[in-house]
């Protein structure tokens, strides 16, 4: 899909910047910059290869993995060199290793959180490992009840990396979503339904309240406390 110019980077950008952008530089750039990248809302909805990144500036660039195309202005200079949002999208969905010499407490906070796909990072075997970045720190799967496994299918996946907070509702069994596209759905746990538009059978929004419930971070659906 052909992309333009994002209305809100539309000026001209600085040549010594171009210049400056070394392989290694991006690399570090898509690693530690605040930025955040989401394959399931506004122009990337129901698009497989399409994905968002917002950058720290505001700025949001599409971003499309099968023509390699991106919005930024340094990739409009750049038409065959990888820039940092898509270096960024490659580390974050799992296409591409994480560097062994990259510090996790470097990474930033937000890596990874609102894309279906599981992180990796190269090991000294040449091997890779997956992970799961929390607070800019790896957290042990065994303990996290947000860890992505790779026997989640797709909508677990997203629900558990998405920002999704679940609240209470109503007794029995009814709970407030707060989706990161700032939406509110209402999930009922015994009636099986959620107010989303998906059609399928466990939307994200009722998997991650069974998620929440399940690890006791929310009250039971008779509005008892976990623990009471």
């Amino acid at each position: 899909m052909a992309t333009t110019e994002s209305s809100s980077d539309a000026g001209s950008i600085d040549e010594s910047e171009i210049a400056e952008a070394s392989p290694n530089s991006r690399t570090v750039s898509a690693l530690t910059e605040v930025m955040t990248v989401m394959d399931s809302v506004g122009r990337a909805r129901n698009a497989d290869d399409l994905f968002l990144v917002n950058s720290s500036s505001g700025s949001e660039y599409l971003y499309d993995t099968r023509t390699g195309s991106c919005e930024c202005p340094w990739k409009q200079y750049n038409p065959e060199k990888e820039c940092k949002h898509e270096k960024r999208v490659a580390f974050a969905t799992g296409e591409q290793p994480i560097p062994q010499w990259v510090d996790d407490d470097a990474l930033d906070d937000q890596f990874g959180m609102h894309v279906d796909g599981e992180s990796s990072k190269a090991v000294a075997d040449g091997g890779v490992m997956q992970v799961r970045f929390n607070d800019g720190g790896v957290t042990d799967p065994t303990e996290d009840p947000l860890a992505v496994t790779s026997e989640d299918e797709p909508r677990t996946k997203r629900a558990k990396r998405e920002d999704i907070d679940v609240s209470f509702l109503a007794k029995p069994g009814r709970y407030e979503v707060h989706s990161a596209s700032e939406s509110r759905y209402e999930v009922d746990v015994l009636e099986e339904t959620c107010s989303c538009p998906d059609t399928a059978e466990r939307c994200k929004h009722r998997r991650r309240v069974e998620i929440e419930i399940e690890a006791k971070r929310v009250p039971r659906p008779d509005g008892k406390l976990p623990d009471a």
